[in-house]
């Protein structure tokens, strides 16, 4: 998670008009914390049954927690427009190809110069 927020600006363009949720097993006091201490400009969502993670097309793995590294990408309507069970967080084609699925939804950079 730690690449995300360091890509956040570039990758998520500072989130204009992107929601993005990173869904996680763990409870919601642990999320918050965690995402307090590491100062994350995401939103995180405590899922421990995994429910939500695969209503979002995210899934489980075989042991019923949540997939690892998923992204969910929130349009501006509020729809879900990208969602990635196993990000390639390592991989630096992989933040190529997330920043084109952010870029199809994210309201455009001008906006900001109105």
């Amino acid at each position: 998670m730690e690449a995300y927020r360091d890509q956040y600006a570039s990758v998520f363009r500072s989130g204009r008009g992107v929601t993005i949720l990173a869904i996680s097993n763990d409870s919601p006091e642990a999320l918050a914390s965690w995402a307090a201490d590491a100062d994350f400009p995401v939103l995180f969502g405590s899922d421990p049954e995994g429910n939500a993670a695969e209503a979002f097309g995210v899934g489980r793995r075989g042991n019923g927690m949540v997939q690892s590294r998923a992204v969910v990408i929130v349009d501006p309507e509020g729809r879900v427009s990208f969602a990635t069970s196993r990000f390639r967080e390592i991989d630096p084609t992989a933040y190529d190809e997330l920043a084109a699925e952010v870029a199809k939804v994210a309201l455009p950079l001008e906006a900001d110069n109105d």
